[in-house]
């Protein structure tokens, strides 16, 4: 493993005209790339000094970004979804394998493309790969980083922590489940297939139906500004995120602390329900929403809970058990995303 890695070119201003090197990392098994990925060998035609590379699961991965290091890139694009881009950032900041990390390129390879709908080249893959490699040639303002904390989760003691971008528990668990048998299947991709189970999961919450939004017993702690959080209590839903959109453009956080992370949680049977949740995911707020009515949203830096069930990390689910010990969420380092000015 190489030493502590270094803040990568972003950090500091990219000289016009820069030459900058890049990699490509694809997962053949991602939700588009399963169609077929013969337009990045059109892309690299013209670029014989680029190198792709594949890996589909978290183990690969590990070994691939060891490979990729040795040619030092200053871009790495990632070609994928959400999972493997956490399972990239996993890799990235546990194993270091570059001495300088590198600005990663996100591109709409997967199946939801939550992350690169935030921090990603947004639209089709192909012109935004061509796009990239126009820039890296001769750096422009065309392209520009956006520097994002990670989170850094970890589940009891003994496990190896994980990183992403959003964690989620509750009826996030229930959408998702229903979002990958109903809706991905005809084809809805990016944000509008989660978007539709998501406006489903805020119906049901705001109706106090758990059919369709279980809650889920947690209990937290490391947020003194939520009274008796300690205490289990029935959640609808629990996230924590470094990203700023959403599906839709949804912005479902208020308050103004300073911490790094986005947290919101709500609890099972809070008042005016009907009135207030909806308008809340786009960070619209009104008398009803209290801490006294259930409803909880602020920026920390750490937060630790325990409960019995599965969570999620950009969109891979995980199980744990109080057995396990707590779950806890902390602020993991920065990374330099590369996103169109136009975005």
């Amino acid at each position: 493993m190489n030493p502590p890695t270094q803040q990568s070119p972003a950090t500091a201003d990219i000289t016009p005209g820069q030459a900058l090197r890049v990699a490509i990392l694809s997962n053949p098994d991602s939700g588009r790339n399963k169609q077929g990925m013969e337009w990045i060998d059109q892309a690299l035609g013209s670029h014989p000094d680029i190198k792709q590379f594949q890996a589909r699961n978290p183990a690969e991965i590990t070994t691939v970004l060891s490979d990729i290091s040795r040619s030092e890139p200053d871009i790495l694009a990632i070609n994928a979804g959400d999972g493997t881009i956490a399972a990239t950032l996993t890799g990235l900041m546990e194993q270091q394998p570059f001495t300088r990390q590198p600005m990663l390129a996100i591109l709409n390879g997967g199946t939801t493309n939550m992350i690169a709908c935030d921090v990603g080249l947004k639209g089709n893959a192909k012109q935004s790969l061509d796009r990239l490699l126009h820039w890296a040639r001769a750096t422009t303002p065309a392209i520009q980083p956006v520097l994002r904390p990670l989170l850094r989760i970890q589940v009891g003691a003994k496990q190896s922590p994980l990183y992403g971008m959003s964690f989620g528990a509750g009826a996030i668990i229930k959408g998702m489940e229903y979002c990958q048998q109903k809706v991905l299947r005809p084809g809805l991709r990016d944000s509008l297939g989660p978007g539709l189970c998501a406006l489903r999961i805020l119906l049901a919450l705001a109706r106090n139906d758990h059919r369709y939004a279980p809650p889920v017993t947690m209990a937290l702690s490391t947020l003194p500004e939520i009274a008796n959080s300690n205490s289990p209590r029935d959640y609808f839903i629990l996230m924590v995120t470094t990203l700023e959109r959403l599906f839709f453009g949804t912005h479902p956080y208020w308050g103004d602390n300073k911490g790094a992370l986005h947290f919101t949680a709500i609890q099972s049977h809070a008042k005016h329900a009907l009135r207030t949740i909806p308008p809340i995911f786009w960070g619209r707020t009104n008398r009803h929403v209290t801490q006294e009515n259930g409803y909880w949203s602020q920026k920390v830096d750490s937060l630790e809970l325990t409960l019995d069930g599965t969570f999620a990390i950009d969109g891979e689910i995980y199980s744990t058990d109080t057995d396990q010990g707590p779950v806890r969420i902390t602020r993991g380092g920065e990374i330099n995303f590369l996103r169109f000015v136009d975005n």
